[in-house]
């Protein structure tokens, strides 16, 4: 096994690790399990920069055909899914001889990623990480020293949280638009950054970051009074992001070695890696019929294990279906 595949490998086994997490969180767990699990995001992103280095390392592209293909895969996937949810959930709704479920205005923040049904905020925010990936990329090629890269992610990092602390003085509607379209999403470009440039970190690197993460991690967690990092996402901040490194750094150390790979990697675990973004809208369907329903599934809706296992599984079972059916009317136009 040469060492591309097993890098590749361990970033299908981690992502697939990362969506797990993710419809887990979905699902209301208990305090202690949301708490740890919430490095799932910051996972997702820092993979984005590994994926993306591994991939113009095998073949460099365009950078506007690179980025129409981002915003048709990520934009315009979430405006198609969420034209295809509020339809059915109105043509449910006509069944059972209720209200429409969404009114006029929940539907326009969603598709402007301003709240709206909520979880397709990180859609846009992948969208703008994606879109400044080559930037860091080239940064990263022009700079041998990983300190002196590092150092200028950290200063973009200073300079993020100050914007972060002038935008709450702005006017409420002006500070919160930029908190959504601008701060949010350039705080986890500068997590997909780090991403980018983790190829070139050694064991011994790698290791003292884990232990910087950590120390950061306790110090915050210290200094915040043990609140969650969950308070600390939007836009993400040194207490979430420390953990979520931290996390993530002691994952991949854990999935990178061969016998993990062996052990773990499957074709499932690669199926519903390569397909996540499509399991994660799935999952929302799945999430509705809770929020709606559940009344009439109380054994699902009442406990966190069944509430999970009915999410995660009749999100896989339609990315599935939809997998088949894709792939059969491809063939067919050919």
């Amino acid at each position: 096994m040469n060492t591309a595949n097993e890098r590749s490998r361990t970033v299908d086994i981690l992502r697939f690790i990362a969506i797990i997490s993710i419809v887990m969180a979905h699902a209301s767990p208990n305090e202690l399990l949301f708490r740890i699990r919430n490095f799932d995001v910051v996972l997702m992103v820092l993979l984005m920069g590994i994926s993306f280095y591994i991939s113009q390392k095998e073949k460099p592209v365009d950078y506007n055909r690179y980025a129409l293909k981002r915003f048709k895969r990520l934009i315009v996937s979430t405006w198609i899914f969420l034209s295809v949810f509020f339809a059915l959930f109105f043509i449910l709704s006509l069944f059972c001889n209720e209200d429409i479920f969404f009114n006029v205005k929940t539907m326009v923040l969603s598709f402007t990623f301003h709240g709206g049904i909520g979880y397709v905020w990180v859609m846009y925010v992948f969208f703008v990480v994606s879109l400044l990936n080559p930037f860091f990329f080239r940064l990263s090629g022009q700079l041998e020293n990983n300190i002196h890269y590092f150092l200028i992610i950290f200063s973009l990092y200073i300079l993020h949280h100050y914007l972060v602390k002038l935008n709450g003085l702005l006017p409420m509607t002006l500070g919160e638009n930029l908190q959504i379209y601008i701060l949010t999403p350039f705080g986890y470009c500068l997590i997909a950054a780090v991403g980018i440039r983790f190829k070139n970190l050694n064991k011994k690197e790698i290791l003292i970051m884990v232990g910087g993460f950590l120390l950061t991690f306790i110090i915050f967690m210290v200094l915040y009074n043990f609140k969650s990092t969950q308070d600390f996402k939007y836009p993400p901040t040194i207490y979430y992001i420390s953990y979520g490194l931290f996390v993530s750094f002691i994952l991949y150390l854990i999935f990178n070695k061969p016998w993990m790979q062996k052990l773990f990697f499957n074709r499932f675990i690669y199926f519903y890696s390569k397909l996540s973004l499509n399991l994660y809208f799935f999952h929302i369907f799945s999430i509705y019929i809770l929020n709606f329903y559940g009344e009439h599934l109380p054994l699902v809706s009442k406990y966190f294990i069944a509430r999970f296992l009915f999410i995660i599984s009749s999100a896989m079972l339609v990315t599935y279906l939809y997998e088949r059916a894709f792939t059969k009317w491809k063939k067919r136009l050919v």
